[in-house]
Order: C-alpha cells, then structure tokens, then sequence
C-alpha cells in the first residue's frame, strides 16, 4: 500500500521529467544517428565565449548577493528580535509576484535613467531576483549562532571584527555554501531577465532559447543542456562533499 502511494509521484517524475531529459540526451548525441560532433562544436570559440558570459552573470550576481544579503540577514538573524518575522515576509514578498512581472518593473525603473540593454541592467535584475535565495539560507544558518556564543567571544578579549571572523562567520559557513550554489547555479543559466534586460548580451539561457526556438536546432542545443547539467550536478556533488553528507 505503501509503494502505491509513491506511484503517481514516480509517474509524474518519468513521464514529465525523465522522459523529456533522455530526448534531450539523445539529440545531444546527434539522434537518429551517433555522433560526439555537437559537443565537440559547444567547445569551439563561438560557443565558449557564450559561456564565459553566463559564468561572469553567475559570479557577479552570486557575489553581489553575498554582500548585499549577509548583513541584512545577520540583523534578522541576531538583532531584529520582534521585527523578524516582519523582515523574513518583505525579503520573500517578490516571490508572491510572477518573475517575468518583476522583470518589466525592473524595466519601468531602469528606462528613464538610460541603464536598458547593458550589462549593468542584467546584473541590477539578476541580483533583485536571486537576492533573497541568498537571504534565507544565510539566516538559517545565523538564526542558530547563540547569543551566548558571541558574548562569550567578548568577555575572553576579542574585538567585534575578530568575533565575526571566528565565531560568526564559521557557524554561518553552511548557509553561504547553500545560499551561493542557490544563486549561482540557476544564474548560470538563466533567460529571462538576460534577454529582457540584457539585449545582445548572450548567455547559456538565451543561447539555448534560440538554438532550440528560433533556429530549431535540437541537437547543438541539447548537447549545450547537457554540459549545464553536469556542471550543475558537479556542483552539487561538491556541495554534498562540502557538507559531510558523502564521500566522493
């Protein structure tokens, strides 16, 4: 009784994910026929260079949100006390509204003062879109430092800097390794707000939007979904070694 119930779930899972994947692999590998040809073109110069581009979205966003969260997230954390549970609702209230609604807000603000279609535009929708993906984790991970920790890191002499960096930074170390893979392997590659804010800035989303889109090419867009693929299942791989949960 117990194995029927995981039924529907599996069926859902094969039928609309695993399925959809193994025709992506496939195509990858040139289907009908076998050949390694399209990956061997993802890694030619014109392709790579689109990589590079989506790696330096990721990386700048990831960082941004870094510095921009820690410090909000530590004040709900450790300070806020009976404000907390408001600041918690405000910094995931984006997500009650669609992305692609938040993303023509970011338009609406950043037309009149001439940032449209440049970098600096994604950079400015990436980081509003991940920013509380970096936030929450942060705070989970702070919202267990005990009080108790930190005065007892002042009493034995240490100064508000040193206590950061050896009390209150380690026991957050978990929470920045979540909150970056959260930002940055879904930055990696994302569409929507590169295409909508980025204008000729191609990265891997709107690279593969068109090849599979607009040019209808299913076999070099396949093989680019699955290099992304194992690049994020490396990365997670490393973030359960990381976290102690498996021996690699």
């Amino acid at each position: 009784m117990k194995r029927a119930l995981a039924v529907p779930g599996l069926l859902y899972l094969f039928v609309l994910f695993y399925l959809p994947f193994l025709i992506v692999v496939l195509y990858s590998f040139g289907f009908p026929k076998f050949t390694l040809d399209f990956y061997a073109e993802v890694f030619k110069p014109v392709f790579f260079k689109f990589f590079l581009n989506s790696l330096l979205l990721a990386t700048t966003t990831t960082i941004l949100c870094f510095f921009l969260a820690y410090p909000l997230a530590y004040y709900i954390a450790i300070r806020a006390q009976k404000w907390k549970n408001l600041l918690l609702v405000l910094v995931i209230l984006p997500f009650w509204i669609s992305l692609l609604l938040r993303t023509y807000a970011i338009m609406a603000i950043l037309t009149p003062i001439g940032l449209m279609f440049t970098f600096t535009a994604v950079v400015i929708g990436m980081v509003y879109d991940y920013f509380p993906f970096m936030v929450l984790p942060l705070y989970a991970s702070l919202e267990k430092l005990k009080r108790s920790q930190l005065e007892a890191s002042y009493i034995l002499g240490a100064s508000p800097t040193k206590t950061f960096l050896k009390v209150t930074l380690p026991h957050s170390k978990p929470g920045i390794i979540a909150g970056v893979m959260l930002v940055f392997i879904p930055s990696l590659g994302e569409f929507v707000v590169p295409s909508m804010l980025g204008g000729d800035y191609v990265t891997l989303g709107t690279l593969t939007w068109d090849l599979f889109l607009r040019y209808h090419d299913w076999w070099r867009g396949s093989a680019i979904s699955v290099i992304y693929m194992a690049i994020v299942l490396i990365a997670i791989a490393i973030y359960l070694k990381k976290a102690g949960r498996i021996e690699l």
